[in-house]
């Protein structure tokens, strides 16, 4: 039902929906500082005649519109924050703000919300119910979500269920996949600095060298995951643990004092992290205690991981059939160890999230998300357009 006249206004509006989308990624913003992307959000909701509400966690915005009578409330949440990456891109609206990128598809995700907007505007009259657009800012590591779930976002109208997609250029335009329970994973961020102490590399005896220290301890490291899973926990889990930075020293005679190594896990239980840390930090302080060292050690615990509802995910699979057909559904994705603050708003409703196919369908050569080249085949706008539309006029009835 509805799912030619979605395709029709669809295609009435998705030439101001791409020109959007590229004026947005022309002019990045970091996470709580999407002052230009929030106004241009609030504007083209306010021209559509709906309730906004602005300044949501400094730069977040509500749009709600409400249908003709009384129902159910559901939300669709888009992200609207860049990276601090400097873009390689060479097309006409690259990144004018140094250092700053949409290398994510936030201002896809945007400007297609946007677009589902305008579309469900002119149904206005015939759904019963309401559904609220949460523009949220700084997904990126931020956690904007945990603070404008804070500022009451899913609350006036109390929100019965969420939606939303991230693009993916693991897909091809025209593709979307869709799971159930744990889709995407907890993540936890590493520091340890080991010291030790520095002295002339003429003489190493007198000195405790951090950097041979370190090098014994990422060896160790290559042990826990598999250990933590197969002897400590079940094979059916999962985790990664990746070293992403090791420095020490600067020179090459000098031995130095300290050495710090960063890293990522990721998991998708707390029970998976408590092992995986126990474990490191056991590492850590026999290896260091051994060659008279010292260490601090901090394990920063992220988001939680994201939990599609079964109901929502059946939604979204149902609905995206009607518009692209089903062998363009991939249902029972592996989980992702990519995480997404959208875990938080599962916490509090019914909710599930996407995955958009982005890439070209005839280039095997394409750029992942976070690179500096990293753009998307804008297709994919009119199909998230439509299957989020299709989506809202399913649930409302």
């Amino acid at each position: 039902m509805y799912t030619l006249e979605i395709n029709e206004r669809s295609s009435q509006i998705i030439d101001d929906i791409i020109r959007i989308r590229r004026d947005i990624h022309r002019h990045p913003e970091l996470g709580f500082h999407e002052y230009r992307t929030s106004s241009i959000v609030s504007d083209f909701l306010e021209n559509l005649g709906f309730t906004v509400y602005t300044n949501i966690a400094k730069t977040g915005v509500v749009g709600v519109l409400e249908g003709k009578s009384s129902g159910k409330t559901i939300a669709i949440r888009a992200d609207m924050d860049a990276l601090p990456i400097a873009e390689e891109n060479d097309f006409e609206y690259v990144s004018q703000n140094p250092n700053v990128m949409h290398a994510c598809g936030h201002d896809a995700h945007t400007a297609i919300a946007l677009g589902v907007a305008k579309i469900l505007s002119g149904f206005r009259d015939r759904i019963s119910g309401n559904v609220k657009f949460i523009f949220q800012p700084a997904e990126e590591g931020l956690g904007g979500a945990d603070f404008i779930i804070n500022e009451g976002v899913l609350d006036n109208p109390s929100t019965d269920a969420i939606i939303a997609l991230h693009v993916s250029p693991l897909l091809k335009s025209g593709q979307i996949s869709i799971g159930t329970g744990p889709v995407m994973a907890s993540p936890a961020d590493f520091d340890i600095v080991i010291k030790g102490k520095g002295g002339h590399a003429a003489q190493p005896h007198k000195s405790i060298n951090p950097i041979s220290i370190g090098v014994n301890i990422l060896n160790m490291f290559s042990s826990i995951i598999p250990k933590t899973i197969t002897q400590t926990l079940s094979p059916f889990k999962s985790a990664i643990l990746s070293i992403t930075c090791f420095e020490a020293g600067n020179t090459y005679n000098v031995i130095p004092s300290q050495a710090f190594i960063k890293g990522t896990v990721r998991a998708f239980d707390r029970e998976t992290h408590d092992e995986i840390y126990a474990k490191m930090q056991s590492i850590i302080a026999s290896i260091t205690s051994a060659e008279g060292a010292d260490f601090s050690f901090n394990y920063d615990l992220s988001y939680p991981p994201v939990i599609n509802n079964d109901e929502i995910a059946k939604l979204i699979s149902n609905a995206s059939k009607k518009i692209i057909g089903k062998d363009n559904v991939l249902e029972k994705p592996e989980p992702s160890m990519l995480a997404e603050d959208f875990s938080y708003y599962t916490l509090k409703v019914p909710g599930a999230i996407f995955n958009l196919g982005c890439s070209n369908p005839c280039d095997e050569n394409f750029h992942n998300l976070h690179s500096s080249r990293f753009n998307l085949d804008e297709n994919c706008i009119s199909t998230g357009m439509q299957i989020l539309s299709q989506c809202v006029l399913d649930f409302l009835g």
